[in-house]
């Protein structure tokens, strides 16, 4: 349980982070698209620029450094069986971030299912550990 309570509080300062860029971009953004005088572009850049923020998001920091700065925080990092995660599995265990409503659903899934995570987790071949099961590897054996 206080393994999915550091998950929970990580990916609530990652929504926080997530909204703080999607707001700052949005806010830039909303003169010069209102001059195009476009309804429909209009009405839906917002979600196109959350959608684009948060895989970017996601996918970036956990592809170059195992955490995003919700994790780093709570001592998480998330890889693959042998350490490391790709961009392609960074964005498949993230799409059901989009609009944040499906991971609720992937979390339930996941737990029905009897997976360890998530069943994004598990579809992208990925788990999120915690910092101290970190292999200690010694320099000298190398």
């Amino acid at each position: 349980m206080e393994h999915f309570m550091k998950r929970l509080s990580a990916c609530i300062v990652d929504a926080v982070v997530v909204f703080l860029i999607t707001a700052l971009i949005n806010n830039l953004l909303f003169i010069p698209l209102s001059l195009i005088a476009n309804q429909t572009i209009s009405a839906f850049y917002p979600y196109l620029i959350s959608i684009i923020v948060t895989m970017a998001y996601f996918t970036l920091y956990e592809a170059n450094t195992n955490k995003t700065v919700g994790k780093k925080i709570f001592h998480l990092y998330v890889s693959d069986e042998e350490g490391y995660i790709t961009y392609k599995n960074a964005f498949i265990r993230n799409l059901t971030k989009i609009f944040w409503i499906p991971l609720v659903f992937d979390v339930i899934i996941g737990k029905i299912l009897n997976y360890p995570s998530r069943l994004f987790d598990k579809l992208a071949g990925t788990d999120v550990y915690a910092d101290s099961e970190l292999e200690d590897v010694n320099e000298d054996e190398i």
